[in-house]
């Protein structure tokens, strides 16, 4: 890897944001409220995922970006920057290497693919615990969240909707749903891939075809899946 050389931008206008930068990620605040000092460990974590998640996906965006706010969801924003609220920095929980994730694999795939592969990617390679599982087992989540008696979420196929719709403030159906996703997705790799991400990459995530890509379709995944989990968390 590079090595990594941080420095700090002076601010230059009342109200222009400070960044932090290196040679592959740099972190610009948007009046977060974030304490400065934070910047270059934020910049150095993101930029060692970085180069970990390109060397696994085989793709690069160019110098990403790591934008700091007051309020907001974790998320990404093509082509190349990811936001980050103020309260996973303050929590310790920048969980950067879930949201490069997303920019690396642009392009279509389903919520549930999508989602899964970024908790997938997080697992192997973030520096940070959080989002859903909190560096738990990722397959003892899912088994938790699909099997309590009142269950939000109880299939991947019901992860999958839950995660193409609005459902804001529910925060307990969406770590039930990214739980759930990520787990499946996990499975799906290791079990039925045999580890080959990019043969899950190439045959499934992009065109979502589960019987051509597996040799089974949905609902007999969503089975074994069920009983691997099962199985594997006694």
């Amino acid at each position: 890897m590079r090595t990594v050389v941080l420095s700090l931008i002076a601010v230059l206008l009342l109200g222009q944001p400070v960044a932090g930068a290196d040679d592959s990620v740099r972190v610009i605040d948007e009046h977060s409220g974030v304490d400065p000092a934070a910047f270059p460990d934020i910049a150095a974590q993101a930029a060692r995922e970085y180069e970990k998640l390109k060397a696994m996906f085989g793709t690069d965006v160019g110098v990403a970006t790591v934008k700091l706010r007051p309020k907001c969801v974790a998320r990404q924003t093509p082509p190349a920057a990811i936001v980050i609220p103020a309260r996973l920095v303050n929590d310790g929980r920048v969980i950067t290497a879930h949201e490069i994730t997303h920019l690396l694999t642009q392009g279509w795939a389903s919520a549930l693919l999508k989602e899964g592969l970024a908790v997938y990617a997080q697992d192997r390679v973030g520096e940070r615990k959080g989002w859903p599982n909190e560096g738990r087992n990722v397959h003892r989540v899912a088994f938790e969240a699909v099997t309590q008696s009142a269950a939000l979420v109880r299939t991947p196929e019901e992860a999958d909707k839950a995660l193409s719709t609005s459902n804001a403030g529910q925060a307990r159906l969406r770590r039930a749903a990214y739980a759930v996703a990520g787990s499946f997705v996990t499975w799906l790799i290791d079990e039925r891939f045999r580890g080959e991400l990019g043969q899950f990459m190439n045959t499934l995530y992009r065109s979502g075809n589960y019987a051509g890509a597996t040799g089974a379709d949905f609902a007999a995944l969503q089975r074994e899946w069920r009983e691997y989990v099962e199985r594997v968390i006694e």
